[in-house]
């Protein structure tokens, strides 16, 4: 693990961003860790860490939009597409039923390359829709970036739809820097590890 992964499992933990107790997820499983990046928005500097370390990515990757997905990553996205001088579009959940009707916020042109960006994976079932909207545009996707993977079986499955995963960080790779760190105990990472089926 680099450094500012370490730094950024640190900043995650000070401010409350993983959190450890009994917890069920979005997909219904059960977990003794809890990530939520919706909090980054309350701490600039922590936000500004991890649009830094999108960007890391993001440099990589050939794309002419940035996607976010609704709506954990459209503030990601924003702060993103601030720092990179990039233009961003985000799908809405439901169409509009007054005006245009959009089903896409923001400018874009069919044939246009999108990378869609989220805060995290689990399943891969919101970057999957996104991307389904986004195609069904006239847009190409071929990846998406998150800042954390929990490597819960995401990543394979959106590989068997034909996109790339990109992380930041894997779930393992942050709780391994908080061992080390002492901020969290060999008992409590052993625990924590046992409940979240690693794949």
């Amino acid at each position: 693990m680099t450094i500012p992964t370490e730094d950024l499992a640190l900043t995650l933990h000070d401010i409350g961003a993983i959190q450890f107790g009994r917890f069920r997820l979005h997909s219904g499983r059960e977990s003794r860790v809890y990530i939520d990046l919706r909090v980054l928005v309350s701490y600039p500097e922590a936000l500004r860490q991890a649009t830094a370390a999108y960007q890391t990515v993001l440099d990589g990757l050939a794309f002419d939009l940035l996607a976010a997905t609704p709506m954990a990553g459209l503030p990601i996205g924003t702060a993103i597409c601030l720092a990179m001088d990039r233009p961003l579009i985000y799908p809405r959940k439901t169409a509009k039923s007054y005006g245009t009707g959009k089903h896409i916020e923001g400018r874009w042109s069919i044939g246009q390359t999108a990378v869609v960006v989220d805060d995290l994976i689990t399943s891969g079932d919101s970057l999957l829709e996104t991307s389904a909207t986004l195609k069904a545009a006239g847009l190409r996707v071929h990846d998406a970036v998150v800042l954390i993977d929990r490597e819960q079986g995401g990543r394979a499955f959106l590989a068997a739809q034909g996109y790339r995963l990109h992380a930041v960080a894997t779930l393992r790779g942050l709780l391994d820097a908080l061992l080390d760190r002492g901020r969290l105990s060999r008992g409590q990472y052993d625990e924590v590890m046992a409940s979240i089926d690693i794949q």
